[in-house]
C-alpha cells in the first residue's frame, strides 16, 4: 500500500511540474506580446510626429507649388498601422511622400533654402533617428519572442497557443544609408 501511495504522489508531483512549466512558458510569451504591442506603440507615435511634420511640410511646399496635386493628394492615411505589415505599408508610403516633396524641392530652389522649409527637414532628420530607434527595439522585442516560439519546449506551448513567429519591422535604404544626399530620392 505504501507504494502506490508513493507512486501516486511521484506522478501527481510530475503533473504539478509538467502543469506549473506550462503555466510559466504560456506567462512568458504573453508578457512577449504585451512588450511587443507596446514597443510597437512607440513606432506609432514616431510615425504619428513624422506625419504632422510631413503634413507641415506639404503646407510649405504649396505656397511655392499650387499646382503639383499628386504629391500632396498622397498623404492620406499614411500614419497609423495596426500589423507589422501595415506598420511597413505606413512607413513606405511616408517614404514616397518624403522623396516627391525633396524632388519638389529641387524644382523649386526658393523651397529648398527656405528657413521654415530647412527647419521641418532638420526636423524630419530627427523623427527618422528616432523612428528607427523605435524599429530596433519592436524588432529586438520580436527577436526574443521569435527564438522562444522556435525553441524546444517552448515551442509545445507557442504551438498549442497558436503562436508563430513574427515578421520584423522592414528597414528602409539600407543599403544606401551613408550615400544619401538629403535631396537625392527616387521620384
Amino acid at each position: 500500500m505504501d507504494n502506490y501511495y508513493v507512486y501516486f504522489l511521484a506522478i501527481g508531483a510530475v503533473i504539478l511540474i509538467v502543469l506549473f512549466s506550462f503555466i510559466k512558458t504560456s506567462n512568458r510569451l504573453n508578457r512577449y506580446r504585451v512588450i511587443i504591442a507596446e514597443s510597437k506603440k512607440n513606432v506609432d507615435i514616431a510615425l504619428a510626429k513624422r506625419y504632422d511634420t510631413i503634413s507641415e511640410m506639404l503646407k510649405v511646399a504649396k505656397s511655392f507649388a499650387r499646382h503639383e496635386k499628386t504629391t500632396f493628394s498622397d498623404l492620406v492615411q499614411l500614419r497609423t498601422g495596426v500589423s507589422i505589415k501595415d506598420f511597413n505599408k505606413v512607413i513606405e508610403s511616408q517614404e514616397q511622400v518624403l522623396g516627391r516633396i525633396y524632388a519638389l524641392a529641387e524644382a523649386y530652389p526658393q523651397l529648398r533654402s527656405s528657413d521654415e522649409f530647412v527647419n521641418l527637414q532638420n526636423q524630419i532628420d530627427d523623427e527618422n533617428e528616432q523612428l528607427a530607434a523605435a524599429k530596433r527595439i519592436v524588432n529586438n522585442n520580436i527577436s526574443i519572442f521569435n527564438q522562444d516560439v522556435v525553441s524546444f519546449p517552448i515551442s509545445i506551448v507557442a504551438s498549442m497557443k497558436g503562436l508563430r513567429q513574427m515578421d520584423f519591422l522592414a528597414e528602409s535604404h539600407v543599403d544606401s544609408k551613408g550615400d544619401i544626399d538629403r535631396f537625392d530620392y527616387e521620384v
